[in-house]
């Protein structure tokens, strides 16, 4: 027997289910088709504990694995804004970032050297080769920061990340002038202008006087470490893509 499940791209629902019965041969009768389909529509989950893996948005209650693209188009707001109105929200499920994880660990597990590779042509937009053996280097760590839960130094390395990207992507010679160019060319969206602005400070945290001074602005913590994370990814697909063109 044959199961092929169908599930919606979007929400990781399984909208329905496929089961491929063999066909028989019969005494004084021709062979039936050699599947027989039966479908059967599942409604919205497949299983019970499905439900446990997606988010419901609090505005308008549709459940996705990813809330921050809904949020933004749908509801015109940003993520921030959104944490502000529901404290302790979810941006993403922990089940769909270990997905991703897991699906990328498979591949480097196949092929040993696609890491390197990988890591090789991350950055492969950047022209200053002495600049981009750093940038891997505390990408590496940023993401290692990240799976372990230490928002401090992975909000610090992607800020990093972040500003010499920037800096080297529009020639500018301060974070702030390379984030403003970078806005004005579309290189980073109006939501990310904001979020890189409220955090571009936590790079001086490093000096726990100065993150004392200030009791840390309230961006030490898993939210900002994680936005800043998918900031950064989509800044290099972005400027990757764009170098393809």
């Amino acid at each position: 027997m044959c199961i092929k499940l169908y599930q919606d791209q979007f929400t990781s629902r399984f909208d329905k289910i496929e089961l491929a019965l063999p066909g028989r041969l019969m005494a004084g009768q021709r062979t039936l088709d050699p599947f027989i389909m039966v479908r059967i529509h599942a409604g919205q989950h497949f299983m019970n504990n499905q439900k446990n893996h997606l988010l419901k948005c609090r505005i308008c209650q549709r459940e996705l694995t990813v809330l921050a693209t809904h949020i933004i188009r749908s509801h015109k707001i940003t993520t921030a804004e959104y944490k502000s109105r529901f404290p302790g929200s979810k941006m993403t499920t922990d089940e769909f970032r270990g997905k991703l994880s897991t699906t990328a660990k498979s591949r480097f597990k196949k092929n040993p050297h696609l890491r390197i590779q990988v890591a090789s042509r991350t950055f492969d937009f950047i022209k200053n080769e002495r600049l981009r053996i750093l940038l891997s280097r505390d990408y590496k760590t940023a993401k290692m920061c990240l799976r372990n839960t230490l928002w401090k130094p992975a909000i610090i390395l992607y800020a990093s990340l972040i500003e010499a990207i920037l800096i080297e992507n529009t020639g500018k010679g301060s974070f702030a002038t390379a984030l403003e160019g970078a806005l004005k060319d579309g290189v980073v969206s109006e939501t990310e202008f904001h979020q890189i602005h409220i955090v571009r400070d936590s790079r001086n945290f490093v000096h726990l006087h100065k993150e004392l001074s200030v009791e840390g602005k309230g961006v030490i913590n898993d939210y900002w470490a994680k936005t800043l994370s998918d900031i950064c990814e989509s800044l290099i697909n972005r400027l990757r893509n764009a170098k393809k063109l």
